[in-house]
């Protein structure tokens, strides 16, 4: 059972007694032995209880950590990305907004530019074969991105969970370092989740639509991903997923990737996530390794 779905029956059981509590001050004193006679006070249930509300309430959470990541991309030379996320992030009932960024340092050849979140991006720039083999180390801030989502809850369905983001990338990232395309994107997506006791499995559908570049030739793309979490005890839990991303450089094969984590919540405050990936093809990273650390306030 979800901490929602615990919300949801606390609040029934406190509604049960608030009902309780105002048809037994109604039934008359004659046949209430244990009740005074007096009048109906409607103002007593609220000075007496205090309700629970059926969604949490608003809450801040930063998030920041490392990410490393290692691919060869048919190439000669290895493209080794660093990367140092940071977020805030706000929610309030269904509602959650995110604003992210992060510090990029990577090596590689220079048709391998960063892109979503510090992920490798492999262009259409035509490399002379000494090109093949220069690493040239580029550093800087990555793109900002703002993204709003919105959780669809049903009473009577609780353990079904679907929520729907948007997301704006502000090409803030120096596109002349490639550590950015140096325009705007567009996306969207539903992330389904299901919980069956202590398993849940998932699913991500999107569409990314991409700013025109002079420098790349690149197109909009859909992204999805299946996978499942299994929660060992109420504060950690373990998953794995299948990543596919539809390449946004027209003619390349798309990336696919697999993707596991252990994520702990060590109290009511800090709480630590612990991931790997490993590439299935030749666009995207070899293997990748992170952490996240993040601070509920």
């Amino acid at each position: 059972m979800s901490y929602k779905t615990l919300l949801r029956l606390v609040g029934l059981l406190v509604s049960s007694i608030f009902v309780t509590q105002s048809f037994a001050q109604q039934i008359p004193a004659q046949n209430r032995s244990d009740v005074p006679v007096g009048p109906y006070d409607d103002q007593s249930i609220e000075e007496d209880y205090e309700s629970i509300p059926l969604f949490e309430a608003s809450e801040w959470v930063f998030t920041t950590g490392f990410d490393y990541s290692s691919g060869q991309f048919n190439l000669p030379a290895k493209t080794n990305i660093s990367y140092i996320p940071y977020s805030i992030r706000y929610s309030d009932g269904p509602w959650s907004f995110r604003a992210s960024s992060g510090y990029i340092s990577f090596a590689g050849p220079r048709n391998i530019i960063t892109a979503v979140e510090g992920a490798p991006l492999v262009t259409d720039i035509e490399l002379e074969e000494v090109d093949e083999y220069r690493r040239p180390r580029k550093s800087g801030f990555g793109d900002v991105y703002l993204s709003g989502s919105y959780s669809l809850e049903n009473p009577y369905f609780s353990d079904l969970l679907i929520d729907i983001t948007g997301q704006i990338k502000f090409p803030t990232a120096d596109e002349r370092l490639g550590l950015g395309t140096g325009k705007f994107d567009f996306a969207g997506k539903v992330d389904i989740s299901y919980l069956f006791g202590n398993f849940m499995p998932y699913g991500t559908l999107g569409y990314r639509i991409v700013g025109k570049s002079n420098r790349y030739d690149l197109q909009n793309s859909f992204f999805a991903s299946v996978g499942a979490s299994y929660f060992l005890t109420y504060d950690t839990s373990i998953g794995m997923s299948y990543e596919y991303r539809e390449s946004a450089t027209p003619g390349f094969n798309s990336p696919k990737e697999i993707f596991a984590y252990t994520d702990v919540q060590l109290n009511d405050h800090w709480g630590i996530n612990v991931y790997g990936v490993v590439g299935l093809n030749n666009v995207t990273t070899d293997y990748g390794l992170g952490t996240q650390i993040r601070y509920k306030f």
